[in-house]
């Protein structure tokens, strides 16, 4: 037996959320499918755990510039990774909760697993038969890879938030905002850091 909606949102990153939340406020009956986690990219390995980087990353340089002046030894002994990354998962799970409590209050139905079309108003997800008079298709995106050799050594921005350990030295490829402010996050929490770019001006560009 299939469900029926009047809006389906496939995708539950914030474009999915914002929009199902909204038809659902105006009466709509509405679902979005997701495999994953709520939020998508910036919520999961976007900004939001990049800002909790850099956070710790400037409390560490703030220690070492301003320490010295209120009496502070500035030697950091220890830095335990695992305790920032269980911190900045915390923190993303407060928001996944957050989106939980928003949809359920406006009896938005969540499904997870990946959509597959069947016709333009018919998705198949995990075997069921989902259809709906209007779909919203709000995928997002992922990090592409350049068809270069050795590639496969190297990681994406999702690769950089499962680093198990803070690495020693880290060369960062590319001069977008997103290289220059995770290869600024990751030397900031005491990496040897080196950023290789094609264009100064653009670096420059993305560093103003």
């Amino acid at each position: 037996m299939s469900k029926h909606y009047d809006y389906l949102a496939i995708g539950g990153g914030s474009g999915g959320i914002a929009s199902i939340n909204r038809a659902a406020m105006y009466g709509q009956k509405c679902a979005l499918i997701e495999a994953k986690e709520l939020g998508g990219t910036c919520v999961n390995v976007g900004c939001v755990p990049k800002k909790v980087m850099w956070h710790a990353a400037q409390i560490r340089e703030a220690i070492h510039l301003y320490g010295p002046d209120y009496g502070f030894d500035t030697t950091i002994n220890h830095f335990d990774w695992e305790k920032l990354v269980a911190s900045r998962s915390a923190y993303i799970d407060r928001i996944h909760t957050s989106y939980d409590n928003v949809l359920g209050k406006n009896k938005v139905d969540v499904i997870k697993g990946f959509a597959r079309f069947v016709d333009a108003h018919t998705v198949e997800v995990n075997g069921e038969i989902i259809t709906a008079d209007h779909i919203l298709i709000a995928t997002g995106g992922r990090p592409s890879h350049p068809d270069i050799p050795g590639v496969e050594y190297g990681i994406d921005s999702d690769g950089f938030f499962e680093l198990p350990a803070l690495p020693k030295r880290v060369a960062m490829v590319g001069a977008g905002y997103i290289a220059v402010e995770l290869a600024g996050v990751i030397n900031g929490l005491g990496a040897e850091t080196h950023l290789f770019v094609r264009n100064t001006r653009r670096c420059a560009v993305s560093i103003r």
